[in-house]
């Protein structure tokens, strides 16, 4: 890619929330990287590069301590800002023993980081959900996936209007597509069909807060949040999470009926696209006719996560 970065920047889920306990610890493997994500004791999670500046041990091996990360190796331990705070056989520590740490936060029950390869500083935020935790909505049923893709293959739906009928039997009435700076939202009104033979008449709006992390609101049969978060693990590898809260209707026992098979109608949507990417090339520029969607508009958009500050942003 002549001219831009390897990775897009902006913010990437890494975990679940529940996936890091306290004092927990997890080996990552991100934008071609070995990082290690730890919850200290005061309960907050915490990402660094992975292997030890000292001798190179893998920090994924160690354990928590306090609110620090101590090396398997020599216990060498560092704290959430990289720093290594202390080493039990040296009174002097090396001003170079340090990690790179990434900026983290922890939103609607999950972990993300912020990756530039140039390190410049996060300029957006993720938005909080604020259903999430509420009585009258089920928690986040989960899932995740490993795909050989580029994510770049999985932005392209938000614009593809025409892959709809053929891939995902949903029939599109009206599909609207615009973009605000960083944000890119497509509102759409259709019909699909169930799995048991029905039809649900929905509408949704779905929205890319960054170039990483898509989160739709679906009004139909059934109101629910879907959240789709993609992160680069090496050029044409990726980690795929899904995440599906519904709102109770009726009891919550008769909602928690609906989950199962709701969370597999939309994981089989899902699947359905990855058989494609998998086989797939990604043509720059597409060949595009009418009716294709604002494809183009979309790659435009997109383009903007990828460029170095010389470039300047294209929207």
């Amino acid at each position: 890619m002549d001219g831009l970065t390897t990775y897009p920047r902006g913010w990437f889920v890494v975990c679940f929330s529940s996936d890091l306990p306290r004092e927990g610890v997890l080996s990552l493997e991100y934008f071609g990287q070995h990082l290690v994500a730890f919850r200290g004791q005061d309960g907050t999670a915490r990402v660094l590069e992975g292997y030890c500046a000292h001798m190179g041990a893998s920090l994924s091996q160690g354990k928590v301590i306090g609110d620090d990360i101590e090396c398997p190796f020599h216990a060498w331990r560092f704290c959430g800002s990289g720093e290594c705070v202390h080493i039990p056989y040296s009174p002097k520590i090396p001003p170079r023993a340090r990690q790179r740490a990434f900026t983290v936060v922890e939103r609607n029950g999950v972990v993300l980081v912020w990756h530039d390869e140039l390190g410049r500083a996060p300029d957006f935020e993720i938005p909080d959900i604020p259903e999430v935790g509420s009585a009258e909505w089920l928690p986040w049923q989960v899932s995740q996936y490993t795909i050989k893709t580029h994510p770049r293959e999985i932005v392209d739906n938000l614009a593809d209007k025409a892959h709809f009928p053929r891939v995902h039997k949903t029939e599109i009435d009206e599909f609207g597509f615009e973009v605000d700076g960083v944000r890119a939202t497509q509102r759409v009104k259709g019909r699909a069909a169930l799995a048991n033979g029905g039809v649900d008449n929905f509408a949704s709006r779905t929205t890319y807060p960054g170039p990483g992390y898509l989160l739709m609101r679906m009004d139909g049969v059934l109101s629910n949040y879907m959240l789709l978060a993609h992160t680069p693990v090496g050029e044409n590898l990726l980690h795929l999470r899904m995440g599906v809260m519904l709102k109770i209707v009726g009891s919550q026992a008769q909602t928690e009926g609906y989950v199962s098979l709701y969370l597999d109608n939309l994981k089989k949507g899902f699947e359905d696209d990855m058989k494609i990417w998998e086989k797939k090339i990604y043509r720059d520029p597409p060949l595009l006719c009418e009716g294709d969607g604002p494809i183009g508009h979309l790659r435009r958009w997109y383009k903007q996560f990828y460029l170095r500050p010389t470039e300047g942003a294209s929207t």
